[in-house]
């Protein structure tokens, strides 16, 4: 009975150290941090109705890769005086979420167009709502030659096309959202989710963290699979409404009321897991009211644009290549470039 209490006593040591250095080295490299670590590249705006923006002429670490702006607040090059501008508006597909700067769309646009300045003007989280006053305030007076905006359906998924903003501790929080106690988000699949007290491991350990992060990648992964299936299995299953695209509409009319009447514009469609076989045909129907040359790139990838690793929503460095291909002979054919 002693030897096995002293087995069991031993095998309880070796846990603890065992978990309990992985839980130290973490802590001590600064791989995973317990408190809140938003990326520290947006900074509020005094624009109301762009909220927040990126702050000018920094290089930071931010979503596993390296953000570097321009003076503008671009993660762009400086603009050429001497060459023609075409401006790239859109969200975190724009933005480039999860790429280093070489690899997002607008970079890879200006590999191939070298004589002109590619601007990339996508940020994360921007509704068009945003980037329509992105480009009344710090776009227009560069007079482009040109307007690329890539869309993704998560713009028209919320009717009121809210506005998100930075808390005072620099993370990015939905309109409307209101601080509460500690938040808590611990893994809630599979035998993991039974553990009793998730809510302080979640705030306490950084092992912890990291097993959240791998479990809800693969999970996300596995999710995003069955998701696609289903889509094409129903590929009517719609969940855009007629109110949302009606709300989309109003805010594309104030966008162009801006633009020089003859300026070309290219609407890029970026494709997502559902294939909204009702709403495409609906919105394509309201671009072309507003002179829009429609780009598609469901045409390409269907409903399954591959996404970065550790990811469902956003292209990898891959998937940014060949859109941008697309993107740049669509340019090319429509005479954006000549």
């Amino acid at each position: 009975m002693k030897k096995w209490l002293i087995n069991i006593a031993l095998l309880f040591c070796t846990f603890i150290l065992f978990f309990g250095g992985i839980e130290l080295a973490l802590r001590i490299s600064g791989l995973i941090s317990l408190k809140p670590n938003p990326p520290k590249i947006y900074q509020s705006s005094d624009i109301a109705d762009i909220s927040y923006e990126l702050i000018a002429n920094i290089q930071q670490r931010a979503y596993r890769s390296t953000v570097t702006t321009n003076s503008l607040g671009f993660r762009s090059q400086e603009l050429m005086t001497a060459k023609p501008t075409i401006v790239v508006l859109g969200d975190s597909i724009t933005f480039g979420y999860g790429l280093e700067d070489h690899q997002t769309i607008p970079a890879r646009l200006q590999e191939q167009f070298s004589h002109r300045n590619i601007l990339n003007a996508g940020v994360s989280g921007y509704n068009l709502i945003q980037q329509t006053a992105t480009y009344r305030e710090k776009i227009q007076k560069f007079n482009p030659e040109a307007l690329v905006l890539i869309f993704h359906f998560n713009d028209v998924e919320e009717i009121n096309m809210g506005l998100a903003k930075l808390d005072g501790q620099g993370i990015l929080r939905s309109e409307g959202w209101k601080s509460t106690e500690e938040e808590c988000h611990p893994i809630t699949i599979g035998v993991l989710g039974l553990l009793p007290g998730t809510c302080w491991l979640d705030r306490h350990s950084a092992f912890y963290i990291v097993l959240k992060k791998f479990v809800n990648a693969r999970h996300g992964k596995k999710e995003l699979v069955r998701q696609e299936d289903a889509a094409q299995s129903n590929a009517f299953t719609e969940n855009i409404s007629d109110e949302a695209l009606e709300q989309y509409d109003v805010a594309l009319q104030k966008l162009t009321t801006l633009l020089p009447k003859n300026l070309p514009k290219l609407f890029v469609i970026w494709p997502e897991r559902h294939l909204h076989m009702i709403a495409r045909p609906k919105l394509k129907a309201l671009l072309t009211q507003h002179d829009f040359i429609v780009l598609d790139l469901y045409e390409v990838f269907g409903n399954r644009a591959p996404t970065l690793g550790w990811d469902t929503v956003h292209p990898n460095a891959e998937t940014t290549e060949r859109a941008a291909e697309v993107i740049g002979a669509a340019l090319e054919q429509y005479q954006f470039i000549r």
